[in-house]
């Protein structure tokens, strides 16, 4: 099958441009569309040519590129699509596939409407029309939403706009919502009342050009969807006076709104923070035993996020330490080591050496109750959970288990579940209440404290069961 090819009725047995199209198409076509839909007409003549490769040579795009604009010219009924895989198409008969199938009395208002927002041009063919008919009647919009739609972007631009902007303009408004004429007079109302506020930030940023559509949309996003406010904006666009316009301060705030810096103190602190934020990037890298060339990325994605949920420096680098102990090498790795002890409330380096201290603690109170029933084994992470629901759940105290634990010595662990069980459900919560109950004595608890240095505790770091699934 030939990629392309001419209809069955079509009369070009040469590279020619019909009338039609040239009068009816041609203006509405953009520059790729013209090159494809030219080299494709090229290629039905050709053989060993006829195949979208050399489409994609002869223009430097890409196949899906090129698949896409044919796409585009079909819906305007210059080609029909004949296969998908393989991707094949037929140029169609022009002449044939002029004339749009719109009833006359349907589009005469709106035909009148448009024709007076736009009188230096001459309508003098049904293209003209059929552009803005195909439209709405795809969307399955009102002709009036366009119209309107249309009279604000000759407002702000002026009548020799084309009507592939006006479309443009109309499917971004579609996209956010936009479908009645109560939407699109919302639209405007809101489009005009930040006229003021762009005025500043084309003064602060160094735009001299007329304020477009475009720069009140970003706007819009700014404000609304990101929650900036003007003064925030002002203080970005200040810093970037003559270097990219809009388009680099909407690249810079969505910087800033990834890393929540969102009013303008937190911008500046943002931005006096971020060699250092650096620095510790590469630190952390190093600590870990991993290199970047460019840290931008693990600055936006890793320290900012760390420094945002209240790390220091020192925690970090800490962290990172212990995380090399465990032979943790990666930033995801230790993002999760992060995250655990975020969840305990522990962002500081006494915080955190603290509660493994605590941990330490309670995995040695384990081991002498895995002891006092006669085993050696080490703790693990179901004597763990075991421990947290007897002590925090069911609420017996130390001596209480110790004691379960005695009577249960030579017996399998979970014995001493089910004797702890029996004495909850009976409603036994003390040592006491178990030997008034007939149990035999309990061995004397003792209570040791011990003060444990920061390479004990990062011994004990890189054996915790909780760090096991974490990626390496």
């Amino acid at each position: 099958m030939n990629f392309c090819s001419l209809s069955k009725d079509s009369d070009m047995p040469y590279v020619l441009l019909d009338k039609s199209f040239v009068v009816n198409y041609l203006p509405e076509c953009n520059e790729r569309q013209l090159k494809v839909y030219i080299m494709g007409l090229t290629v039905c003549s050709l053989e060993r040519e006829n195949n979208i490769q050399f489409i994609c040579d002869a223009l430097s795009m890409c196949d899906k590129e090129i698949e896409k604009t044919f796409g585009e010219l079909a819906d305007m009924g210059l080609v029909s699509i004949t296969c998908y895989n393989p991707f094949a198409v037929t140029y169609k008969n022009i002449r044939s596939t002029f004339a749009r199938h719109y009833k006359t009395d349907k589009y005469a208002d709106f035909n009148s409407q448009l024709e007076s927002l736009f009188p230096s041009v001459s309508f003098n063919n049904v293209n003209q029309y059929t552009v803005y008919y195909d439209f709405i009647e795809e969307n399955k919009i009102k002709p009036e939403v366009l119209i309107t739609i249309a009279r604000y972007c000759v407002n702000l631009k002026g009548d020799k706009i084309k009507a592939n902007y006006i479309i443009a303009v109309a499917k971004n408004w579609l996209d956010e919502g936009v479908r009645t004429l109560a939407d699109v007079d919302e639209k405007i109302k809101q489009l005009e009342t930040v006229n003021e506020s762009i005025r500043l930030i084309c003064k602060a940023v160094g735009k001299k050009s007329e304020v477009d559509i475009e720069d009140k949309n970003l706007y819009l996003k700014w404000t609304n969807n990101w929650g900036f406010a003007l003064d925030a904006i002002l203080f970005a666009a200040k810093s970037l006076k003559n270097k990219g316009g809009f388009t680099k301060l909407d690249s810079l705030l969505d910087e800033f709104y990834r890393n929540n810096a969102m009013s303008a103190t937190e911008i500046e602190s943002y931005l006096k923070n971020k060699q250092s934020m650096y620095k510790l990037a590469y630190s952390v890298n190093k600590t870990l035993g991993v290199y970047y060339e460019n840290v931008e990325y693990i600055v936006e994605k890793y320290i900012s996020a760390w420094l945002n949920k209240g790390f220091d420096e020192d925690s970090i680098i800490l962290i990172a330490q212990y995380c090399f102990n465990k032979s943790i090498r990666t930033l995801e790795g230790m993002h999760k080591c992060i995250t655990i002890f975020y969840n305990e409330g522990c962002v500081t380096s006494q915080a955190i050496n603290e509660h493994l201290a605590q941990l330490m603690r309670r995995d040695l109170q384990i081991k002498k109750i895995i002891e006092l029933t006669g085993s050696s084994r080490n703790v693990n992470s179901n004597d763990r959970d075991s421990f947290k629901v007897w002590t925090e759940q069911w609420q017996f105290d130390i001596e209480t288990v110790e004691y379960a634990a005695n009577l249960c010595q030579g017996k399998p662990f979970s014995a001493l579940n089910n004797l702890l069980a029996k004495w909850k459900n009976g409603g036994i919560t003390t040592a006491e209440q178990a030997k008034t109950a007939g149990a035999d004595s309990c061995r004397a608890s003792s209570t040791q404290t011990q003060v444990y240095d920061a390479h004990k505790l990062g011994d004990y770091f890189y054996s915790l069961d909780e760090l096991d699934d974490i990626e390496v």
